[in-house]
């Protein structure tokens, strides 16, 4: 590769870093949302990257027909220049291949939530789906095959596992590295996959030369992966790595876990601006003596429901702190246009009510429920948590257990699921919870509540030091290094 301070890199992935939109009748270029377009701007800051997208908005897909099939220049929010190739699929294929197989085939899959006895159901329409969804991956690799003149190729999640395969047949020769940000489930759970599909679906990640997930354990799981389910492949644990014969060709794939993280410096920035001292002022004035915080996505895999019950529990068993602790919950609508969603965000809020109408009295109010867009109240409440709880039944990560602590300054406690990507790293300075049991996790959030101010000031000065060094810039470093010594073997 070149030099390591100025790489050039193409990005693939579902979502750009920029969408547009017409607003009084002017095209306006915005900042795309997601945890992905956010670890991924320090990339467009430090190095020439060329980023091939999606063309999701209607403008998105005016844009890319202007485009003519060619990147063009473009800036972010911040003002860092940056080449832009939008990618315009058949509505049919996208719609199918992201609402169907995306979602929630493959994430409810890879997050463990299939309820066996009755779903998923493989149906030919199942493999209709999927047909859309290579048809998806083709289009979006064969944008990415006349971009490749970079050092590397950084493709991103789970919308484009067949893209490597793809980008290594039409004979692109540039290192190849596919990152999954979601969490990678151990053998037994691909067996709701069809043998096909799973087939096509791992052979298509191969066609990487390193296969990045999120932490060691996604690493062992997706090694033992390969050992059940694929001919021919020879898995080596101790070395991470898959060695796969092509044609009669051997291609040793490295398979390695780079944990994502965040920009503290960007998060300290929104503490300053006026919307947010003015949302803190008025979450000072308003919040009780214990302020628990959870801030997530209204999706099944942050067992929010379950969340709600271990609180009901602590409330059970602790009436002396009626009045006194709040459980602050700021949720953003998800994915409602599917079924299992919709159908799960009308039970949080059933879940809340009868929670609320159990134990409220005297204007109190055991849960604060929050749905919408609330980053000005995010912000304020990440400085002034005392609990933060994230239970999730699975996560890539969590992005919300680095940003908060961040933030707080009130030496708040985090209690965190043993199964989020996150806690292979922060267990030292969290509370753990199997979050399928709910009276383990009300205990944990009465003793969270009692922690004496010595160990609370302690776990949070040790996190913050902790992720001031562990920081987005070190997820993609890591990434680019490995991408180098790659390079640099094969001359």
């Amino acid at each position: 590769m070149a030099d390591p301070e100025q790489y050039r890199l193409t990005i693939v992935s579902n979502r750009g870093p920029i969408t547009y939109e017409v607003v009084a009748g002017e095209r306006v270029a915005g900042r795309a949302g997601g945890g992905l377009v956010s670890a991924l701007r320090g990339l467009i800051r430090s190095h020439t990257v060329t980023w091939i997208a999606c063309a999701v908005t209607d403008e998105d897909r005016v844009v890319a027909r202007e485009q003519h099939g060619k990147a063009v220049p473009e800036e972010d929010d911040a003002g860092n220049p940056f080449l832009l190739h939008l990618v315009e699929p058949d509505p049919a294929d996208f719609d199918r291949a992201y609402h169907e197989i995306a979602n929630p085939l493959l994430w409810f899959i890879q997050h463990e939530l299939y309820d066996t006895g009755q779903s998923p159901v493989v149906s030919e329409d199942v493999r209709e789906a999927w047909a859309a969804y290579r048809r998806y991956n083709a289009t979006i690799a064969a944008a990415a095959a006349t971009e490749y003149d970079s050092d590397a190729l950084m493709v991103h999640d789970y919308q484009l596992y067949l893209v490597p395969a793809m980008l290594r047949e039409a004979g692109v020769t540039t290192p190849i590295l596919h990152f999954t940000h979601i969490p990678w489930p151990g053998p037994s759970a691909w067996r709701l996959l069809p043998v096909d599909l799973r087939t096509e679906l791992l052979h298509g990640l191969l066609g990487a030369d390193i296969v990045g997930l999120q932490t060691a354990h996604d690493v062992r799981d997706f090694l033992a992966t390969c050992v059940e389910y694929l001919d021919g492949v020879t898995v080596d644990h101790e070395a991470r790595t898959v060695r796969v014969v092509t044609d009669h060709r051997a291609r040793t794939v490295l398979v390695r876990n780079y944990p994502i993280s965040v920009d503290p410096a960007e998060f300290r920035e929104h503490i300053t601006t006026p919307e947010m001292v003015e949302a803190a002022a008025e979450m000072t004035r308003t919040r009780t003596k214990h302020l628990i915080l959870r801030v997530d996505r209204t999706d099944p895999s942050k067992n929010i429901v379950r969340g709600f019950h271990a609180y009901d529990r602590l409330l059970t068993r602790r009436p002396d702190l009626h009045g006194d602790v709040t459980l602050l919950t700021l949720l953003d609508p998800s994915r409602l246009s599917i079924p299992a969603y919709s159908l799960y965000f009308e039970t949080i809020q059933e879940t809340a009510a009868e929670v609320n109408a159990r134990h409220a009295h005297d204007g109190w109010l055991p849960i604060d429920l929050r749905i919408g867009d609330n980053f000005p109240d995010v912000i304020a409440a990440y400085q002034q948590y005392d609990v933060l709880l994230v239970n999730a039944i699975a996560d890539g990560m969590n992005l919300i257990a680095k940003e908060a602590p961040l933030l707080n300054e009130t030496d708040g406690v985090i209690v965190l699921s043993e199964r989020a990507g996150a806690y292979e790293e922060l267990e030292p300075f969290v509370l753990g919870i199997d979050p399928l049991d709910v009276e383990a996790t009300a205990a944990q959030l009465e003793r969270a509540v009692e922690l004496s101010q010595g160990e609370r000031a302690a776990r949070s000065v040790a996190i913050k030091d902790f992720l001031m060094t562990h920081d987005v810039s070190r997820w993609i470093d890591l990434q680019l290094r490995d991408l180098n010594d790659l390079s640099e073997a094969r001359r």
